[in-house]
């Protein structure tokens, strides 16, 4: 539908900041950064508020809430862009979601608490083909339920996710799990700022060990091997991720880590020359290697090649004595 805006000059004192009818945002009462406060200091507002009438005197935000807190310092009137009164809610609500998605993409929290709130007046079918589609998203209620879900984080959780420091996958799998479980893992991934790849590492192999031990996550994370590492102060935090991937992998896959260490061994006795990289097959499946070995280009592997057939000549035959063990 088309919405119908006139331009007014409004009191700063008859704009009501503390209304949060239509804000997306987990965190409504943040300050304005300090870079938004010294350029609206400096010029004033370059994009209009958008405001809606509440009452004659009175008006919501419904969108540029920090800029008016930033303009607060400084002035004492504000160009606005009015919204027509008699706009529907869920209309109005769109606006405020529009804002943002000109100057970024919404966050999951803030599509989740949008969604929310137009829950008052439509349904979720209707809410899911009216607003999916434009976010490239399934119309369909399902996709509507799994962003709400969301809302049932824990505030710390939440404002992590809407922040970016938890991945969307991540917070619905830690939805799975009890309580106390959660906040454990959710602790270590904030204290050690853990990439998204590493995220989905401990969540899922701290909840495949609960499963296959029998035992609660923070049972898994009391083990003193990995409370150790977290509480070793000569690492600093992207080294205690490295070893703590590196005990995880131990834990899960016990085999494979002491195949590696068994690969790492063997590597060392070989005493490899610059250029060469030797590897096993994936996850140590076969027996087989690959060696590679790395030529400036065509003339240096033409002149090295007759020596190196002649020295592969015994090729397949490893009781010759000329390598070591894999032992």
């Amino acid at each position: 539908m088309a919405l119908q805006f006139r331009t007014a000059r409004i009191p700063l004192d008859q704009i009501d900041l503390d209304d949060t009818t239509c804000v997306l945002d987990p965190t409504p009462d943040a300050p304005p950064p300090p870079a938004l406060i010294e350029s609206v200091s400096r010029i004033g507002i370059l994009h209009p508020p958008i405001l809606q009438g509440k009452n004659p005197s009175s008006y919501r935000v419904v969108a540029g809430r920090k800029r008016l807190r930033a303009l607060s310092s400084c002035c004492s009137v504000c160009d606005c862009l009015l919204l027509a009164a008699n706009t529907p809610p869920q209309e109005v609500l769109a606006v405020a979601l529009e804002e943002t998605r000109i100057s970024r993409r919404p966050t999951p929290v803030e599509l989740a608490i949008f969604f929310k709130k137009c829950q008052r007046w439509l349904d979720d079918e209707q809410l899911a083909a009216r607003f999916l589609p434009s976010l490239r998203l399934a119309a369909n209620a399902y996709q509507l339920r799994r962003l709400l879900d969301l809302l049932k984080l824990e505030e710390p959780l939440l404002l992590a996710l809407h922040e970016g420091r938890l991945e969307e996958g991540v917070a619905r799998e830690l939805l799975e799990i009890p309580f106390a479980d959660r906040m454990s893992l959710f602790d270590l991934i904030d204290v050690l700022s853990l990439s998204v790849g590493n995220q989905k590492k401990l969540v899922t192999g701290c909840r495949e060990l609960s499963r296959r031990q029998d035992t609660s996550v923070g049972n898994i994370l009391a083990d003193p091997a990995l409370r150790a590492i977290l509480h070793n102060e000569a690492s600093n935090p992207p080294q205690k991720a490295t070893q703590l991937m590196a005990w995880l992998t131990d834990q899960r896959l016990p085999r494979l880590r002491e195949a590696e260490k068994n690969f790492r061994r063997f590597c060392g006795k070989l005493d490899l020359l610059p250029g060469m990289t030797l590897r096993p097959a994936q996850s140590f499946e076969k027996d087989s290697l690959t060696l590679t070995i790395d030529f400036a280009d065509r003339d240096q592997l033409a002149a090295r090649w007759q020596a190196l057939r002649a020295a592969l000549d015994n090729h397949g035959h490893p009781d010759d004595g000329k390598f070591p063990s894999g032992n």
